[in-house]
């Protein structure tokens, strides 16, 4: 057999079968582009690494025709979600902040979705599922990249099967390499980080034990942080109910001896007294807080972990990567389908390094700002007047705190693609970026509003294939010969555009201007009151063929690496970037 017969050809070839790799072949299927994801692992989670998928996820989840199966996953619906501060987990409660079950859970103003607690070992299998009844979508597991090579026109990539033991070539237009905080890939392009590498050392402890909460006395709650004399020192963490899987997270020293970690000891600090568990699984982890230096290079993209690892709290890690799925995705499929513009692809990293970057330094403050609570706490746990002085002094501190990790709707929903190349601003200055507050504004790169319709929909229902033209006032002195020569410019194109035009008084209200473009990802493109006239200029500029494009990228890259060196604060480094 010649080397040409043995070498397969995918358009997209996918390096990771977590659930970014997963959520990257699903969207690509979804709009019609073939891809092979290959996965050295079986695919089996024993201790799942996420927990939650946020509301900007399920609104992915929504568009995939998923969101229904990830609220139905076996997390009991009425099991409450509260989140408690307490020194022991059967000892003082500092605080409690309640949070209704699955099944009293109702969307916010803001979305038709909201949160869900989904732990991987459940939530990957149905990403999974979905992907694998796409037409064009192959999914290899236990199958192991050994090597690539990339020219202008594409990458050749050697695969090893595991199992057998045999090793094939694939060649692929693109390569995305969603392989991890150790990405071999990564390491292969010399792409480095920037932030701070070395947060902490981190433990998981795995443990079942139904009847836990039984045995202590609490009420239920599905998140515990704990604080003791020693400062706040970890969170304990139910993951499945039912099973009784529970999830304990604290620091050690670098120089700690994983080997022979005593988990009773352990146990015992976090709950004040000996409960028998089974031991289920531990591992040991390095807290970081990192974007890489560039998220592509030639044909070769990454995507999640192997671009920015962000520290755990505040639930952004796994959710910051399936919005780099979706960003990326829609923009391969258009350059594959022939409409996207030479400089589409280069927005990725102008795009997503500086909302990654906003997502990894706020969730680094979250994990830093623990330290406030390290010092006086010597009678936390007495029972004693000193004690209750104590609790009473640090409790709503604690508290504060606590609630700002869990009050995150401006980062989850409030995702601002402020100097993209591919979007027209009006140039005004940026709104304050506050992570607990959404701001629904028709901005250019800021992700649509959600509006309910008259008949039901959601207004992000109406995005997702292409590119949608809301036309949201009475047309007229002219403006149908500019929609029809808009109409004409994207067709020369092929490029896909739907003209909607919507009449709802509330939706006029929330959206202000008269035309608002919203590319395939919900996010606003162009808005006005009125269509230039060189529409060929607007939808080059959109669909990555405007010569404005490198030079914007190029001034957003320097503001994001200078407000990571600082280690300021994401509204300081993203306007730093202006």
């Amino acid at each position: 057999m010649t080397q040409s017969q043995q070498t397969q050809h995918t358009p997209v070839l996918i390096v990771g079968g977590g659930p970014v790799g997963l959520a990257l072949a699903l969207e690509l299927g979804w709009r019609g582009i073939a891809c092979l994801l290959i996965e050295q692992g079986s695919g089996e989670i024993d201790a799942p690494k996420m927990n939650e998928v946020n509301t900007r996820s399920m609104e992915f989840c929504r568009r995939w025709g998923i969101a229904d199966a990830v609220r139905a996953c076996p997390f009991p619906a009425d099991y409450p979600m509260d989140v408690v501060a307490a020194t022991r987990v059967g000892s003082y409660e500092l605080g409690r902040v309640p949070r209704p079950a699955r099944r009293m859970q109702q969307p916010g103003p803001h979305s038709p979705e909201h949160l869900q607690v989904c732990p991987q070992h459940w939530f990957d299998p149905i990403l999974r599922a979905r992907a694998a009844s796409l037409p064009g979508v192959q999914l290899r597991h236990q199958h192991r990249l050994e090597h690539f090579s990339q020219s202008p026109h594409g990458v050749v990539a050697s695969i090893t099967d595991v199992q057998s033991g045999s090793r094939y070539e694939i060649s692929a237009d693109y390569l995305v390499g969603c392989d991890g905080a150790g990405s071999a890939i990564r390491k292969t392009l010399g792409i480095g980080w920037v932030g701070k590498p070395a947060l902490s050392n981190s433990m998981h402890l795995f443990f079942r034990c139904p009847d836990l909460l039984q045995q202590l006395g609490v009420a239920p709650g599905t998140f515990f942080t704990l604080t003791d004399a020693g400062g706040l020192w970890a969170n304990l963490r139910v993951i499945d109910p039912a099973a009784g899987l529970w999830r304990l997270l604290f620091d050690v020293p670098a120089d700690f001896d994983v080997a022979n970690v005593d988990r009773e000891a352990w146990l015992r600090r976090a709950l004040g007294k000996p409960v028998q568990v089974q031991w289920t699984r531990v591992s040991h982890w390095s807290r970081r807080g990192v974007v890489a230096e560039r998220f592509a290079e030639g044909r070769v993209y990454l995507a999640g972990d192997a671009v920015h690892q962000v520290s755990p709290t505040g639930a952004l890690g796994m959710n910051t990567g399936l919005a780099d799925a979706v960003d990326l995705g829609w923009k391969l499929a258009a350059t594959l389908q022939g409409w996207g513009g030479a400089r589409l692809l280069d927005s990725y990293d102008s795009e997503r390094r500086p909302a990654c970057t906003r997502n990894m330094l706020m969730a680094t403050a979250y994990y830093e700002g623990q330290a406030q609570f390290n010092t006086g706490l010597t009678h936390i746990d007495a029972d004693s007047a000193e004690g209750e002085r104590t609790r009473a002094s640090i409790g709503p501190q604690v508290m504060a705190h606590v609630s700002r990790v869990f009050q995150t709707l401006g980062l989850q929903i409030g995702i601002r693609y402020e100097d993209s190349p591919i979007c027209i601003s009006d140039g005004t200055p940026a709104p304050a970026d506050d992570p607990a507050v959404y701001l629904p504004l028709v901005r250019a790169g800021w992700r649509a509003p959600h509006a309910v319709l008259a008949d039901g929909r959601s207004t992000l229902d109406l995005f997702g294939r292409g590119f949608v033209l809301l036309q949201l006032r009475d047309q007229g002195h002219g403006n149908e010969t500019s929609i029809d020569a808009l109409q004409t410019a994207a067709r020369t194109v092929g490029m896909p555009l739907q003209v909607l035009s919507l009449s709802e008084p509330t939706l006029r209200s929330l959206y202000q201007q008269a035309l608002v473009l919203v590319r395939p990802d919900g996010h606003v493109a162009w808005c006005g009151d009125a269509l230039p006239t060189d529409c060929d200029a607007l939808l080059a500029r959109v669909r990555g063929a405007g010569s404005a494009a490198a030079g914007v990228a190029a001034g957003v890259a320097a503001g994001v690496a200078a407000g990571v060196a600082a280690g300021v604060a994401p509204s300081v480094a993203l306007s730093s970037a202006n």
